[in-house]
């Protein structure tokens, strides 16, 4: 089973690849070059900006559960967590933070915690700027359509009644497992005071993100409803998180493609800005990389970790 989880996430890179076969890598380079280099340095101190925050959330978050930590310290350690995430399978590598700070942490369960309650603050922005996303586009652009007969919408309601019925049935034995996180999990003091800074935090770093998209599309000239754009880019953040790609590698592109579509833009100017993204991401992680290299930890370590 694992060797076929592997060898699915190469379906990113074949949808790469079919995309820039079919619109021509020349067509594709010279899109590119669109953008100055100044320009690209300017998004990749934009996201060095956006994951200072997100480290800040976290160390509000620590904070709350009891784990002592200083500014410096989350700042470095989110960066390491952030280089290992994306080396890793299954952004397994995130879960090494608490490799980092395990001389200040009340128990591993308290660790583990506090770095899901960090994701869902993630996970809750992703979602509701998706949502609204959702509402953008089949607006202006009716996407979505109902169902045409009566076999489909009995199908729906069919799947969400055996849901039930499965909750209802082990309901006791859910219950019996998740008990002792569901009080670990609530053992933290954040209050709704520190929970809006978190959240407030949260959006602001993710508007930066996502915003990069648009900062460089600006930068390269391309002419786009940049609203929709921006929108559309959480979408695409859902997307990548489907276990058949790595790094977002050939969904984001297939997906910012269907988005220039709708407004009636060439597919080399969306694969030109999606690569170049993934190059801005790849050297914002040279932080962490940096830090890694001098206080390395072992991906057997993280595995344990996980056990």
């Amino acid at each position: 089973m694992k060797r076929i989880g592997y060898w699915i996430k190469f379906i990113g890179f074949l949808l790469l690849f079919f995309l820039i076969y079919k619109i021509g890598w020349k067509e594709t380079i010279e899109s590119i070059q669109k953008i100055s280099f100044h320009h690209f340095l300017i998004s990749l101190l934009i996201l060095w900006v956006a994951f200072y925050l997100k480290s800040v959330r976290w160390r509000i978050i620590s904070i709350s559960y009891g784990i002592p930590l200083g500014r410096y310290r989350s700042f470095k350690v989110f960066f390491i967590g952030l280089f290992l995430a994306n080396i890793t399978p299954g952004r397994l590598g995130d879960f090494g933070r608490l490799l980092y700070i395990k001389d200040v942490l009340p128990n591993q369960k308290i660790g583990w915690t506090s770095l899901i309650m960090d994701r869902i603050f993630d996970l809750v922005c992703l979602l509701l700027f998706s949502l609204m996303a959702l509402f953008y586009f089949q607006i202006n652009f009716k996407i979505l359509k109902l169902p045409e007969n009566d076999w489909s919408i009995l199908l729906w309601i069919l799947g969400v009644v055996l849901f039930i019925v499965f909750i209802l049935k082990f309901r006791k034995r859910l219950i019996r497992v998740l008990e002792p996180w569901l009080e670990a999990f609530n053992s933290h003091d954040l209050g709704y005071v520190k929970s809006f800074k978190s959240f407030f935090i949260t959006c602001i770093s993710m508007f930066l993100i996502y915003g990069v998209f648009n900062y460089v599309a600006f930068s390269m000239g391309l002419q786009i409803d940049h609203l929709g754009l921006f929108l559309g880019t959480f979408i695409l953040g859902i997307l990548t998180l489907l276990p058949i790609t790595v790094l977002g590698i050939g969904v984001r592109e297939t997906s910012l493609v269907v988005i220039f579509k709708l407004y009636g833009l060439p597919a080399q100017d969306a694969i030109a800005l999606s690569l170049i993204i993934f190059l801005i991401q790849l050297i914002s992680f040279i932080p962490g990389a940096i830090w890694f290299y001098f206080s390395p930890i072992k991906l057997q370590d993280l595995r344990r970790s996980e056990k």
